[in-house]
């Protein structure tokens, strides 16, 4: 059952702008599917910037209630239901399993909800009872919830969750990525560029590789290129600078080109630490963009980096193991070539945007069956 023939309407819900994983592919889903022939629409809680700014060019309408902060949906949920609605009558795709679900069904909306579970499972406060409370009613709430990787997938059947609950990988379009006519390895300076992408914050981890960074021994002379802010900043260029390695450190801010980025380096790192990943986008666009990933033995990262073929797993907070994976790379263009193959590959086959909307949109085609049964028993 469709509100307008056989064209659907889904509303993709975010809490704000904030540049993250989760917005970027809600971006990149809501894209796919109006190429699907959805009619999908972004609805912003918050602020919009500045992931609008990623939306120029691409045929995505959205919405924004203009709230002061997320909880206001609890205090207005009728108006937060209703603009929900106008544009996505048919069902709702929810950035987070939790309150966000619970207020739209309290405020009459009558749609199919969908809520993805980005990683807040397997975070401390997990145990603190707001939080629980939250997920009882998201669980009450939402008709699915869908977890971005395995390991997540089963910190969140060890939680409260809706009665069904399924694994969908996040997804990218390899094609906004690498062309076959652009180069793939950039040292012809010289210079091997390892690039990090994320927000500054503690536990995401640039501080370990600017330590390993430090440490590494091999030639030619490594550069570090850093897209992202946060509060973090300063005191990480601070310890660039302490280690002796400020020249070789780049801090680029917000970057929304990130075909462009990372195009610009050899090396992609994800050195998350104490932050628990869940699928993140930044390994994904380095693998589709033919760059090796180095990252940590972290939440999510393993199922999608292979270790020794897409790229190299360390341990989570060790820069000693960072500066050798570092080196080994370095040293190594043809090894560096030969695992941004495997992982622009895989990619391709795995994680490619086109599969991850189908499989969302195959829910709301199963809740829409179940509907429809409900309402005409045999």
């Amino acid at each position: 059952m469709t509100s307008d023939g056989d064209r659907r309407r889904l509303a993709l819900v975010l809490w704000n702008g904030n540049v993250g994983g989760a917005e970027v592919l809600s971006v990149a889903l809501a894209d796919q599917m109006r190429q699907l022939g959805i009619e999908a629409t972004i609805v912003f809680i918050e602020n919009p910037q500045p992931l609008v700014d990623r939306l120029p060019g691409k045929d995505i309408p959205y919405r924004c209630l203009g709230f002061s902060r997320g909880r206001d949906v609890l205090r207005h949920p009728r108006r937060y239901a209703a603009e929900t609605a106008r544009v996505g009558p048919d069902g709702a795709l929810l950035l987070t399993c939790g309150y966000m679900g619970a207020a739209l069904r309290a405020g009459g909306y009558r749609g199919s909800i969908v809520a993805v579970e980005h990683g807040d499972v397997l975070f401390a406060r997990s145990q603190q009872m707001l939080w629980r409370m939250s997920r009882v009613t998201g669980a009450w709430a939402d008709d699915i919830e869908v977890a971005v990787s395995d390991s997540i997938f089963k910190g969140l059947r060890q939680r409260p969750h809706a009665r069904v609950a399924r694994r969908i990988y996040n997804g990218i379009d390899p094609g906004q990525y690498a062309s076959e006519a652009m180069p793939i390895d950039r040292t012809r300076d010289g210079d091997c560029v390892v690039a990090f992408a994320g927000r500054l914050i503690y536990g995401k981890g640039p501080d370990y590789l600017i330590e390993a960074l430090a440490q590494v021994s091999s030639t030619p002379r490594m550069r570090l290129l850093i897209a992202g802010d946060g509060p973090e900043r300063s005191r990480l260029e601070s310890m660039a600078h302490s280690l002796g390695i400020g020249e070789q450190v780049e801090f680029l801010g917000l970057k929304h080109d990130m075909s462009g980025f990372w195009q610009m380096c050899d090396i992609a790192v994800v050195p998350s630490a104490e932050f628990i990943e869940a699928c993140p986008m930044t390994p994904l666009e380095a693998m589709a963009s033919g760059k090796p990933v180095i990252a940590t033995r972290n939440g999510g990262l393993p199922e999608l980096v292979i270790d020794g073929e897409t790229g190299i797993l360390v341990p989570r907070g060790d820069s000693m193991a960072l500066a050798k994976a570092l080196d080994l790379y370095a040293g190594n263009k043809a090894l560096r070539l030969a695992h941004g193959a495997s992982g622009k590959a895989r990619v391709v086959e795995k994680f490619h945007i086109n599969k991850c909307a189908q499989a969302y949109l195959a829910l709301f085609d199963e809740l829409a069956e179940n509907y429809v049964t409900s309402r005409n028993p045999s």
